[in-house]
């Protein structure tokens, strides 16, 4: 549900070639302020949803006078991984490249790039995938930051063997699980990383966040942890479950602000 004072074009290919998942829409706030404007990457597994399921956070990157280009990209029962980091990379290079100044937004110098669940893991690895000079920050919501197979069963669904294999295609090695998992992956000179989890989250847990957070660290590169009362098991993120009428949860809600003020 996008602010009533913005102005909003749906379904613009960014990656004609994969038809109807290679497409997003683009909501400009009432104002241009020349801020940074938001790739936005939803969740779902890798294999479910689609762009409009993140429409609600849309009005709080407008209400901070950012533009915001909200996604489409390949699911899992298409293609395996990378094809779902190819598409959020190609719709990064699509704004950079100034392919939406014909639909009122100006060649901008950085994009701010956020993501939630699924979409926090395709936000980190397109961050880290372009130059640093190109990402003012990644905001990550309940993002997934490692791929890789754990001895414990606290996470046994995402990073279960059969997962794995629907995930990557095949037997995952060592180099497909640094390809896609952040905090693996991350170097010197990374873009700014805000993961924002709730405690309570049992999808993804927040040890999610905080390995991408020391990995950073870890790296010199800055990032910060900030962590809500979720309602629920899952990850909190909505205040009802009712797709057509949710908005983000206030303490959600709160903490997204915030890093906005603090990237303003």
């Amino acid at each position: 549900m996008a602010a009533a004072s913005s102005t909003v074009v749906r379904n613009l290919p960014y990656a004609p070639s994969v038809g109807e998942r290679g497409v997003g829409d683009l909501f400009l706030p009432e104002n241009e302020t020349g801020k940074a404007p938001v790739l936005l990457i939803h969740g779902g597994g890798w294999n479910a949803m689609s762009k409009e399921a993140f429409d609600p956070v849309v009005p709080l990157f407008l209400q901070a006078g950012r533009a915001v280009f909200n996604i489409n990209y390949r699911l899992l029962d298409q293609a395996p991984w990378p094809a779902c980091g190819d598409d959020c990379l190609t719709a990064a290079h699509f704004i950079l490249g100034g392919r939406l100044a014909d639909y009122g937004l100006p060649l901008p110098a950085k994009i701010l790039i956020c993501g939630g669940s699924a979409g926090g893991q395709l936000a980190m690895m397109t961050g880290l995938r372009l130059p640093p000079e190109n990402v003012e920050g990644i905001i990550s919501l309940s993002g997934p930051s490692r791929m890789d197979i754990v001895d414990d069963a606290s996470d046994p669904v995402l990073r279960s063997p059969e997962f794995l294999r629907q995930f990557f295609g095949s037997e995952p090695t060592r180099d497909l699980v640094a390809s896609a998992s952040p905090a693996l992956a991350v170097r010197a000179g990374a873009p700014p990383l805000f993961c924002i989890h709730s405690k309570n989250d049992r999808l993804v847990l927040p040890e999610h966040s905080e390995k991408a957070v020391a990995a950073w660290h870890d790296a010199g590169a800055p990032a910060e942890l900030l962590l809500f009362d979720g309602t629920g098991d899952k990850h909190g993120l909505w205040d009802s479950e009712d797709l057509a009428t949710r908005r983000v949860f206030v303490p959600a809600d709160a903490l997204i602000r915030e890093v906005l003020r603090r990237l303003n």
